[in-house]
C-alpha cells in the first residue's frame, strides 16, 4: 500500500479514532462547526431582515405615491365650483352667497 492510500484507509477505517488523531482535536473541530453554524444563523438573519427592509422600503414608495395622489384631488375638490358640484350632487340645501364678504376697516391702525 502507498501511503496516500494508508492515510485514506486510516481516516475512512476508523482507525484514526482508535489511535487518538482525531479525538486529541475534537473539541477545536466541534468549536470551528459551532462558529460555522453561528456565522450561517446571522447570515440568513441578515438576509431576513434586509429582505423585510426592502419590502417595507416598496411599501413606503407606494403610500407615498397614494398620499400624493389623494393630495392632489383633495386639492381639486377644494375649488369652490368643485365643492359646490358636490353639494348639489348630494341634494344640499347651501347656496354660495350673494355678496362676496367684505373687510371691515376700524378707525384705528394696529400696532399703533
Amino acid at each position: 500500500m502507498g501511503r496516500k492510500e494508508k492515510v485514506i484507509s486510516t481516516l475512512f477505517g476508523g482507525q484514526a479514532l482508535l489511535k487518538g488523531v482525531i479525538s486529541k482535536h475534537l473539541s477545536f473541530i466541534l468549536f470551528i462547526f459551532l462558529l460555522l453554524i453561528i456565522y450561517i444563523s446571522l447570515h440568513n438573519a441578515v438576509e431576513k431582515t434586509l429582505l423585510e427592509n426592502y419590502r417595507m422600503e416598496k411599501d413606503l414608495q407606494n403610500l407615498h405615491a397614494e398620499y400624493t395622489r389623494k393630495a392632489a384631488d383633495l386639492m381639486q375638490l377644494s375649488e369652490r365650483q368643485q365643492i359646490e358640484k358636490q353639494l348639489e350632487a348630494r341634494g344640499s340645501l347651501l347656496k354660495a352667497p350673494a355678496n362676496p364678504p367684505k373687510w371691515i376697516k376700524s378707525g384705528k391702525e394696529p400696532g399703533k
